[in-house]
């Protein structure tokens, strides 16, 4: 039973010790609070007391500066009159906030502020009779009863005022002395408590002491590693204090390169380290940076420094800011890039003495072209002349060998001297209105007899998309694409060259055209790719041996697309052909193809059939003729162009016009129109064969051809038989009718 009463006995012990010190805590509070706010109360009286003192001298001052004025009529001598002016009124509406609990101290601060308004209006008008009438005015507004009576009722007010609050301090003061030895036993009951707190601060401070040494300790250790890395910088770092822009900061470099001291540096401003106008730019400068808070970098400026060489100094000034945010300092780092600046000069000179060197070089290949060109078609003409003479075959094999090697200079002279005047920024484009379907076509059509001797099919694909009439280079597009088509021919032995046009992007004024050139040749290995567009290259050692060539002309190639604005590239790998592209920008001019000249009426009831063991060749024909509003099908097979035409025949849905190749593997163009004209339902069907070689035109229709087109086939051409074969039998039709 003993447990339960200790334990009740402390509880009731920690509760009264907390009663009675809640107890001590209240009195004591209370008791302060009086002794305050009578201690107040009687702060409030003495400022009160002490103003009535203010304003009575004030007054007193004001009405004496001013007739101070009226005698001596000098204008500084107003000055305490209109201070009165302004500080006796608000002087009273403080005194007011401060007796707000007397209402009849209160109303005879009104009554003194009415009448105070009433003398300085009276002050007021004597000084404007001195300003505006002179002495003699002003001395009888002086001399007034009016000014006498006003001076009496102000002193006395002041002085009613005055007793007033001094009834009120003593009262409060009595006041404040009980109060007072209220709060000395109050305090006395509370110095146990207080004692126990200032023990919990003593601890507390010693705790917050221990934290402050680390924390300090720690920001030493940064500052001096700051510091270290300040010094140890390889560039000029300096630190001007923002509002006189003296050097505050400089590390170890600053000191070295300006020869100064830190000790005469720290302090200075650019007046005492630069000259006057350089110092005068310098500052104005850093002015600027204050001011618009944004970093300045000065690439090149010279540091001039007396009995030592010019540096050239790279300066970045940074304003850092305070807690605030407002620039308290400005942060200066400079890096001396005088070598560079030498090493770039140099750099200069020799560049434009490999520039010259360049230029005579170019100018030579120009000279030694000119002088090689000239005999040479003195050789290449005589040749042609010798090769149209009476020869023996072994005469015409050595004739036509040096007119075979004499073109193979005439080329490699023409791309020296291509590649001279690029290299020399002396070639130029002629920019004219050209069709490039025409161009692309036209130059099929020069190297179709090459690729035919070598067994290679050559066909492109031009969609009716593309503009009719543009603006560019057509004799550097063909140049460029006559080496690439050239290369292609070269380097593949069998299957085929494909050139596709199509549009890469366009708009307004402007269309970009991309053309691939794809073939099935030996491809290039991935070595000699990395130098594939280089002057002088080629693939490797063995293709010059083996093919020929200088390694020029893809290297001008690429200059030359480049400069009409586009990009050249390529795809390859071995044993498995090429892919090369380039795409051009060309101005626009006029509308698309033959697309709106060719669609009318007869056309539309027109089929085609195309007849072609070549797959590209059938899709390029069917593009074409669907662009014309022709409906057309296409096979790749004679046997199947048969049964396809009996069956349409028979449903009604009859080819007016059969398109084919004149060397199907299943049967050639002649047997196929024997074919056509011994079946009755097909006699009126009309054959176009494309041909390899030209045909008499006298034994086209003897062969059971309506018309021969030699392959590739130019679109106006074969737009032309079209036409002709579609609209002759309606006319025919129309004159039976």
């Amino acid at each position: 039973m003993k447990k339960p009463f200790r334990y009740r006995a402390i509880s009731l012990g920690f509760v009264g010790a907390c009663l009675i010190s809640g107890g001590i805590g209240v009195g004591t509070y209370w008791s302060t609070h009086r002794l305050v706010r009578s201690f107040d109360s009687v702060s409030e009286s003495h400022q009160a007391i002490e103003k009535l003192l203010a304003i009575q001298e004030l007054v007193q001052s004001g009405e004496s500066s001013a007739y101070n004025y009226v005698i001596t009529g000098r204008e500084e001598r107003l000055t305490p009159f209109r201070q009165a002016k302004v500080q006796v009124p608000r002087k009273l509406r403080e005194i007011e906030a401060l007796v707000k609990d007397h209402p009849r101290l209160k109303s005879a601060l009104r009554q003194f502020s009415r009448a105070f308004a009433v003398h300085q209006d009276y002050l007021s008008k004597v000084v404007s009779a001195r300003q505006e009438s002179g002495f003699e005015a002003a001395s009888q507004w002086v001399t007034t009863e009016d000014n006498h009576a006003l001076r009496d009722v102000l002193r006395d007010l002041l002085n009613e005022a005055q007793k007033d609050e001094g009834k009120v301090l003593r009262k409060r003061w009595a006041s404040t002395s009980e109060h007072s030895s209220e709060a000395t036993w109050a305090l006395i009951a509370a110095a146990s408590v207080s004692f126990l707190l200032i023990v919990g601060m003593f601890g507390w401070v010693r705790r917050e002491t221990d934290e402050r040494y680390v924390a300090e300790t720690a920001n030493q250790q940064l500052e001096t590693f700051l510091r270290s890395i300040v010094e140890r910088t390889p560039y000029m770092v300096l630190v001007k204090e923002a509002q006189t822009l003296r050097l505050t900061l400089v590390n170890k470099a600053a000191t070295e390169w300006l020869g100064r001291s830190e000790q005469d540096l720290l302090g200075s401003n650019d007046y005492d380290l630069r000259p006057k106008e350089a110092a005068r730019i310098a500052m104005q400068q850093d002015r600027d940076v204050l001011q618009n808070g944004k970093p300045v970098d000065i690439p090149e400026e010279i540091l001039i420094r007396e009995g030592k060489e010019e540096r050239i100094l790279h300066t970045q000034k940074v304003a850092i800011p305070d807690a605030m945010g407002n620039p308290a300092f400005l942060l200066t780092i400079s890096e001396d890039i005088t070598q560079r600046k030498q090493a770039q000069r140099m750099l200069e000179l020799s560049r434009d003495s490999a520039v010259q060197s360049e230029r005579l070089k170019s100018e030579f290949i120009r000279n030694m072209s000119h002088e090689i060109r000239t005999p040479l078609s003195i050789v290449v003409g005589m040749t042609s002349i010798l090769m149209d003479s009476n020869l023996t075959p072994e005469q015409r094999g050595f004739a036509g060998k040096v007119e075979h090697a004499a073109g193979g200079l005439a080329k490699l002279t023409r791309s020296i001297l291509d590649f001279s005047k690029i290299e020399a920024g002396t070639f130029v484009l002629e920019m004219q209105e050209m069709n490039l379907r025409q161009s692309i076509e036209g130059i099929l059509g020069m190297m179709n007899e090459q690729a035919k001797t070598k067994g290679v099919g050559l066909v492109s694909l031009v969609p009716p998309n593309i503009p009719q009439t543009l603006v560019g280079d057509p004799i550097r597009l063909r140049q460029v694409m006559t080496e690439l088509i050239g290369n292609a021919l070269k380097f593949t032995e069998r299957g085929e060259i494909i050139v596709r046009v199509s549009e890469a992007e366009q708009n307004d004024q402007q269309f970009w055209a991309t053309i691939k050139i794809t073939d099935t040749g030996v491809g290039i290995t991935e070595e000699a790719q990395k130098h594939l567009f280089e002057p002088f290259r080629q693939g490797d050692g063995s293709a010059t041996r083996r093919y020929g060539g200088t390694g020029l002309g893809l290297a001008i190639s690429k200059r030359i697309v480049e400069l009409m604005g586009g990009t050249i590239g390529f795809s390859s790998a071995p044993r498995e052909g090429s892919t090369f592209w380039c795409t051009i920008p060309f101005k626009k001019r006029g509308t698309l193809g033959h697309v709106g000249n060719v669609a009318t009426v007869p056309w539309a009831h027109a089929r085609i059939l195309v007849v072609d063991e070549n797959e590209v060749t059938r899709q390029v024909l069917s593009d074409q003729f669907k662009a014309w509003s022709l409906a057309t099908e296409s096979v790749a097979s004679g046997e199947t162009a048969l049964h396809l035409l009996r069956s349409e025949q028979k449903a009604g849905r009859a080819f007016r016009i059969v398109v084919l190749d004149m060397h199907l593997s299943d049967m050639d163009g002649v047997i196929f129109a024997r074919a056509i004209r011994a079946d009755a339902s097909l006699a009126e069907t009309q054959l176009v064969v494309l041909t390899d070689d030209p045909i008499d035109p006298s034994t086209v229709s003897s062969l059971g051809f309506a018309a021969a087109i030699q392959k590739p086939p130019v679109v106006e051409t074969l737009y032309a038989r079209l036409s002709s074969l579609i609209e002759t039998p309606m006319k025919q039709n129309r004159s039976a009718a």
